[in-house]
């Protein structure tokens, strides 16, 4: 790979942040805005992204709470945002599994903030903007390792997704250079 093509790389985390808690919708948002608003967090990464159908599943299999009055919840978006990533790299029944352990273990606004700060963590390591992967967290519970086992892989699959994308577009703009130069 040339510099170009692992800045280009690179350029696809930096900035990147998920909103904490807090700061999700207070509000429900209806289907449409829900997938809208999950999706513009992970343009950057290729393949990241839910579909209306994909949420309406998530409710039938139980993945997911019903909206109510066809909205959805800031605790349903916190789930959505963990599903968009996790689904890379877990079985639909295991999501499920992790968040009963969740639920038993910590509040959605504490788990779904680490999650947040764990991603970013690794996801800036993995692409390359930190030269290590920070300690987050105060307690090293089973149910933060499970997390954080969650999290490298699906870290280091959204980094093979751009780097795939990136020399894909390489590979296709070089035929035009080529022919050019001739």
């Amino acid at each position: 790979m040339n510099t170009e093509t692992k800045r280009h790389i690179a350029a696809c985390a930096v900035g990147f942040s998920l909103p904490r808690y807090e700061d999700l919708p207070h509000m429900g948002l209806y289907l449409d805005q829900t997938v809208q608003y999950v999706n513009s967090f992970f343009r950057s990464f290729p393949g990241m992204e839910l579909t209306a159908s994909m949420v309406s599943n998530y409710v039938k299999k139980g993945l997911l709470s019903h909206p109510v009055k066809k909205k959805y919840t800031r605790d349903q978006i916190a789930y959505l945002i963990y599903i968009a990533v996790a689904k890379n790299v877990l079985s639909m029944e295991n999501i499920q599994l992790m968040f009963r352990i969740q639920k038993q273990t910590y509040p959605a606004s504490t788990a779904y903030n680490y999650f947040c700060e764990e991603l970013e963590n690794f996801l800036f390591y993995v692409f390359g903007l930190k030269e290590e992967a920070a300690a987050v967290g105060n307690d090293s519970g089973d149910e933060k390792f499970l997390l954080r086992s969650t999290i490298i892989p699906a870290a280091h699959k959204i980094y093979l997704d751009c780097c795939f994308a990136a020399l894909r577009q390489e590979e296709a703009f070089w035929p035009d250079i080529l022919s050019d130069l001739a």
